[in-house]
């Protein structure tokens, strides 16, 4: 059975069906469409912080024994420990369950541990301060922090924070190089392209002027795999619609490593 429809069906049960679209719109720079162009719809989409730990300071035990006791070997004994209680045997609880209690603290250190430096790794990214463009001037904000919408400036040698689409680079053919070795394995300079229609845009006032808005699928888990549009609005009111097959940036997934920007 596909897993990917499996996912849908999960996500869209859990949405509420009546609440589930097949695509999303982006208005780039929070800026509305101009009157008559289309219908300003106000979409809410998660925030940009990373959670890759399992739990947390108050569900850290009932979650840990839980994931701990799914294990047949530790229920099989603490089944023995509970008989040993109740029923009047010639061996002593003692037996069964100190080894079992010792079994599940050492481990329980132990993960705790592991979740604790994920803990950090999270907090570290998600305070890594990232720019973006703000009424023409560039702003300086945490990962965290960042909304869809948001115009991201990213320099060279810079990790991506987020995903992102390609509209302009200060190369002169708008084009730019990433690395994907940590994700894909691959360890060449891949080229990316400008959208056709904002990669003349160079300066934070050139970018502020842009007033376009995104129409893309729904996210997914395949990181090759992006298809969308991008509506430009000029001064009079009218619009170049351009279809294109856009080039995914993956933010940063889960413990892997994102693109780096190379040049």
């Amino acid at each position: 059975m596909d897993c990917s429809l499996v996912r849908t069906l999960v996500r869209r049960y859990c949405a509420g069906e009546e609440n589930w679209v097949d695509n999303r719109t982006i208005y780039v720079g929070h800026k509305e469409p101009p009157p008559g162009a289309e219908a300003y719809i106000l979409q809410k989409y998660p925030d940009n912080r990373i959670v890759s730990s399992k739990y947390t300071f108050w569900n850290f035990i009932p979650k840990n024994l839980f994931e701990q006791f799914r294990r047949i070997a530790n229920f099989y004994f603490l089944i023995i420990f509970l008989v040993q209680l109740i029923i009047d045997t010639p061996t002593s609880p003692v037996t069964s369950g100190l080894p079992l209690f010792f079994v599940i603290t050492v481990t329980a250190v132990k993960q705790g541990y592991e979740d604790w430096l994920r803990h950090k790794a999270d907090n570290a990214m998600n305070q890594c301060p990232v720019h973006f463009i703000q009424h023409g001037k560039l702003v300086r904000k945490q990962s965290r922090k960042l909304r869809v919408g948001d115009i991201v400036m990213v320099k060279e040698d810079e990790t991506f924070p987020c995903d992102l689409i390609f509209l302009s680079s200060s190369r002169g053919d708008g084009t730019c190089h990433v690395t994907t070795a940590s994700l894909d394995g691959e360890s060449s300079h891949k080229t990316h392209y400008a959208v056709q229609d904002t990669k003349g845009f160079h300066t934070e006032e050139d970018i502020d002027r842009l007033h376009a808005t995104i129409e893309c699928e729904q996210p997914q888990p395949d990181l090759y795999k992006f298809v969308g549009r991008i509506k430009v609005y000029h001064e009079q009111n009218d619009s170049v619609v351009r279809p294109r097959r856009f080039q995914s940036l993956p933010r940063f997934l889960l413990w892997m490593q994102p693109y780096v920007l190379t040049n």
